[in-house]
């Protein structure tokens, strides 16, 4: 079982991932992009750690939707509201539960998945973060 615990673990963790390899996101977005990935996403996940840490949401579900919530407040450009929306319509579809399966969790995580790919009006092969998200909603789905 995954608990309120778990999730809010993850999204200090990927906080602290954001922090470390900013520098290497905006370095890989300057190719391509207008170089503020890193920046972008560093903000954006500084200010989902200090909402958890004030608000303490006692679902999984309410972790990952106010963590959506303050990213696509903070981060700009297109990023912000495509990792937000991943994180609210998974956060939705986990509901009040205190605790979730695996399979829950891998379920709301596919409904998360689609709604970017809505949201985006992308699909697989478009070279946009679904590529990656697909196979890991597949992973999570089959593991």
């Amino acid at each position: 079982m995954l608990d309120t615990d778990f999730f809010r673990r993850w999204m200090t963790a990927a906080a602290a991932s954001v922090e470390r390899e900013a520098n290497h996101l905006t370095e890989l977005d300057s190719a391509i992009g207008d170089a503020d990935h890193g920046s972008n996403l560093q903000r954006g996940f500084a200010a989902v750690t200090e909402v958890l840490e004030k608000d303490s949401p006692a679902t999984p579900g309410a972790v990952l939707t106010l963590a959506g919530r303050q990213l696509i407040s903070t981060v700009g450009g297109a990023s912000g509201p495509l990792y937000g929306t991943l994180l609210r319509r998974t956060g939705k579809a986990l509901g009040d539960d205190g605790e979730v399966t695996r399979t829950q969790f891998a379920q709301a995580f596919a409904a998360g998945v689609a709604a970017v790919g809505q949201l985006g009006g992308a699909q697989a092969g478009d070279k946009t973060m679904l590529d990656a998200l697909l196979p890991a909603a597949e992973a999570l789905a089959t593991s």
